[in-house]
């Protein structure tokens, strides 16, 4: 059976490391699974971390090596946050930068690379001073790794291996990877340039908004005395609309139930003189406009007051024939409380109707079995009977 291409990728990239290995790095997979990586690496001369050993986990993807990992770091370095995913140009932050033909060698020395460079802001970056770093680098010796051991005892029985080998090549001691992460350090510089860029526009936006809703918002004095005096005269109009409408629907309760036409007169009167006494003698446009309505009110008055004398007389006359009033209220409500009955959850339910349904429906088929069981019956003691 053919292995999955991630699975022989991994085991070339094994046997890549473990016959060419290094002083700068290792990395094997844990044993119970092929997708995670532990590592070790050195930090590089001449630079804050010379000296120092840091150790970390690659988690692969099921699609490596079609899909880039992700890296995080569990020694403390002060370049890169521990237990947690880093942002590199070469993991998974980036998969539109990653390459098939990149492997787990590449990563190492990439990351051997990048740990002197500035985070600029990256996700999981840190960028503490020298001297932290100095101090994390000679505290790092020390660190125990649970599945590991002592990870700086791990580099050096490398290169005890290596010196009695008869050391490094010179040929081998530059990197063939040098191209590939000069264009990973350029990516990642790229794309931090592109998110201060991207920064920067969205300040501007903002600072922009915030500008327009600024002039925008300020007002003269002279604006406001408009908005102020425009507001008095709309509100002058709608009482003036307010109370005619008042008066109009007072004539049509006074035609409808043919009682108190003069009390409801009376209290229009009274009521529109009040607002005229509270209503600046300036204001003449709108006293004019108030009589007005007055006038049609009292006018449309005087022809309800006839005709609610004509619809009381009607009433009186077929007084004789309508039936106690508490009477119907009794019967109504006798019928309210019918519907209410029926109309009940239960009744109005249709799962419950159709469970009914289905209930009876298995009745009469289990009293047509019994009835056919019976049958039988009679039939087999019939049988008997002749028998004997």
């Amino acid at each position: 059976m053919s292995k999955s291409p991630s699975l022989r990728r991994i085991q070339a990239d094994i046997r890549e490391l473990s016959i060419d290995p290094s002083p700068m790095y290792t990395a094997h997979p844990l044993e119970n699974d092929m997708f995670e990586w532990h590592f070790t690496i050195r930090g590089a001369d001449e630079t804050d971390f010379e000296g120092g050993y840091y150790h970390g986990r690659i988690l692969l993807p099921a699609e490596y090596p079609f899909k880039p990992p992700n890296i995080v770091f569990l020694t403390p370095s002060g370049r890169f946050e521990t237990n947690t995913k880093v942002c590199l140009s070469f993991s998974a932050f980036h998969p539109e930068l990653w390459q098939p033909a990149w492997g787990i060698r590449l990563i190492l020395e990439a990351l051997v690379s990048f740990l002197p460079t500035p985070g600029d802001g990256a996700i999981g970056a840190l960028d503490w001073t020298s001297a932290e770093r100095k101090r994390l680098a000679k505290k790092s010796v020390d660190y125990v790794c649970p599945t590991c051991g002592k990870c700086s005892d791990i580099l050096k029985k490398i290169e005890q291996k290596i010196a009695r080998k008869g050391g490094i090549d010179g040929d081998k001691k530059t990197s063939r990877f040098q191209k590939q992460i000069a264009e990973l350090h350029a990516l990642q510089m790229a794309n931090h340039k592109e998110d201060e860029d991207k920064s920067k526009d969205e300040d501007e936006q903002a600072s922009d908004d915030a500008k327009v809703i600024d002039e925008s918002s300020p007002q003269t004095d002279e604006t406001k005395e408009s908005h102020e005096d425009a507001a008095v005269d709309s509100n002058t109009e709608t009482s003036d609309v307010h109370v005619a409408e008042q008066d109009d629907k007072k004539g049509e309760d006074n035609i409808q139930s043919g009682s108190d036409e003069n009390e409801a007169s009376n209290a229009t009167v009274t009521d529109t003189e009040t607002r005229t006494e509270q209503k600046p003698a300036e204001n003449t446009e709108p006293f004019v406009e108030e009589v007005k309505v007055i006038n049609e009110s009292d006018n449309c008055e005087e022809s309800g007051e006839m005709d609610a004398q004509s619809l009381v007389q009607n009433v009186e006359k077929e007084e004789g024939n309508t039936s106690d009033p508490l009477q119907e209220v009794e019967m109504d409500e006798a019928l309210l409380q019918d519907e209410n009955s029926l109309n009940t959850p239960l009744l109005s339910d249709p799962v419950i109707h159709s469970g009914i349904v289905i209930f009876s429906i298995i009745v009469w088929l289990l009293i047509r079995k019994l009835s056919a069981v019976v049958d039988d019956l009679k039939a087999l003691e019939a049988e008997i009977q002749s028998l004997k």
